[in-house]
C-alpha cells in the first residue's frame, strides 16, 4: 500500500515543487509601485520592462479594447486601452500605448500620460512589455499620495517622448480586480510648457454601487432573521 503511493507523493511533491517555483519567479519580476511618504505627494518606480517569458502569469484574454483619438498642441493620434483577464487568475490587467500620428507638427511629442480616479486598493504592480510593438518605453510609474489625489492617481512618464510617427510601449497596471467599468480618466502631457490634452474616459477595476452594498446589506439582514426564525 505505501508502495503504491509513493508516487503520487512525488507527483504531488513535484506539482508544489513546481507552483512554488512560479510563484517565486513571478515576485522576482513584479514591480510594486512605492508609496510616497508624507509630506511628500508623489514617489517614483523605475519600471525596467518585462516579457510573456519573465512573467507567464500575464497571459490572458483580451475582455475589451478601446482606442480614443486625441488632438492637442499641433500633436494627433491615438490612445490603444486594453482590459486582459489573466488565465490563471482571473483578475484583471490595464494596459496602455499612446501612437503620435506621423503628421503631428507639435515641436514636442507626448511625454506622459496622467491616470486618475483609477483607485488604489486593486492595484498589484506595475510595468510594461519589451515584447509588444512600439519603441518609446515609460521608464517611471509616478504614484501619488491619497492626501493629493484620494481617488487614485499614477503618472506614466516616458524615456523622452513619443514623436511624430512613432508609439510607445505597450505599459500595464495588474490588479486583483475581477471587475471593471469606464470609469477612470487620463490625459497626456506634451513637452515645452507642460501642455495638457483634455480628459479622457478608460477602464478601472469597478466599484460597486452603494444601491449593491445596501442589497447586501439587506439581504444578509433577511437571511439572518430567517435563521433566527428557524431557531426559535
Amino acid at each position: 500500500m505505501l508502495h503504491r503511493l509513493a508516487p503520487s507523493l512525488r507527483s504531488m511533491a513535484l506539482a508544489v515543487a513546481a507552483a512554488s517555483s512560479l510563484l517565486a519567479h513571478t515576485a522576482a519580476h513584479a514591480v510594486a509601485l512605492a508609496e510616497p511618504v508624507s509630506p511628500a505627494n508623489f514617489a517614483n518606480t523605475t519600471l525596467p520592462g518585462t516579457t510573456l517569458a519573465l512573467r507567464p502569469e500575464l497571459a490572458g484574454t483580451v475582455l475589451e479594447d478601446l482606442i480614443t483619438p486625441f488632438s492637442f498642441n499641433g500633436i494627433t493620434g491615438t490612445v490603444q486601452n486594453r482590459v486582459v483577464r489573466e488565465d490563471a487568475t482571473g483578475t484583471l490587467d490595464f494596459i496602455w500605448k499612446v501612437d503620435v500620428d506621423s503628421v503631428a507638427t507639435g515641436t514636442t511629442g507626448v511625454v506622459a500620460l496622467r491616470l486618475i480616479d483609477f483607485g488604489y486598493d486593486a492595484i498589484k504592480d506595475a510595468d510594461w512589455r519589451i515584447d509588444g510593438l512600439g519603441t518609446v518605453a515609460p521608464v517611471t510609474a509616478r504614484l501619488f499620495s491619497e492626501t493629493a489625489y484620494p481617488l487614485g492617481a499614477v503618472n506614466f512618464v516616458f524615456d523622452g517622448s513619443v514623436e511624430a510617427g512613432e508609439q510607445s510601449r505597450f505599459f500595464f497596471l495588474r490588479t486583483d480586480a475581477t471587475s471593471y467599468s469606464l470609469s477612470a480618466h487620463y490625459d497626456l502631457l506634451g513637452g515645452g510648457v507642460q501642455n495638457l490634452s483634455p480628459m479622457f474616459s478608460t477602464f478601472a477595476p469597478a466599484v460597486p454601487e452603494p444601491g449593491a452594498y445596501a442589497l447586501a446589506v439587506s439581504g444578509l439582514i433577511v437571511a439572518g432573521l430567517a435563521a433566527r426564525r428557524r431557531t426559535t
